[in-house]
């Protein structure tokens, strides 16, 4: 979760209740903002059902995507996670682009082998809140 800017901050409740795993995507928001220099940014808001493994006690954890592109979610009832989406940090195989990040969902088997339930490009990402369901 490295490349998750504040996702330490967002988490320090969740980790020192214990483990936790995430369950689902249980939101997801696409919305168009503008910059200060009135260029279109498409930012993807997701928010996931997070739960603490000796409690049970519940948590929706938002994450923010930023200068998304080639967003496709195919037809689905809902999107349980086996643990986080999967992001491919593109700088760490030396590509210089401005989607630094290669975002998909997994089926568990391997991380090439995802359900294709949604997949984007992204050039950040941060957690922006935690709270109880």
């Amino acid at each position: 979760m490295n490349n998750i800017k504040n996702f330490d901050n967002i988490t320090k409740n969740l980790n020192a209740l214990g483990g936790w795993i995430f369950k689902e995507v249980i939101g997801i928001d696409y919305v168009v903002d503008y910059d200060y220099e009135e260029n279109c940014i498409a930012l993807l808001i997701l928010s996931f059902h997070v739960q603490v493994i000796n409690t049970g006690q519940r948590f929706k954890l938002k994450i923010k995507y930023f200068n998304v592109s080639e967003l496709s979610i195919r037809k689905i009832t809902n999107l349980y996670l086996t643990r986080s989406l999967i992001v491919h940090d593109k700088k760490e195989l030396g590509w210089e682009t401005s989607q630094r990040y290669h975002v998909h969902d997994d089926s568990g088997y391997g991380e090439y082998d995802g359900y294709n339930f949604i997949e984007f490009y992204c050039s950040s990402i941060e957690a922006v809140s935690l709270e109880e369901l």
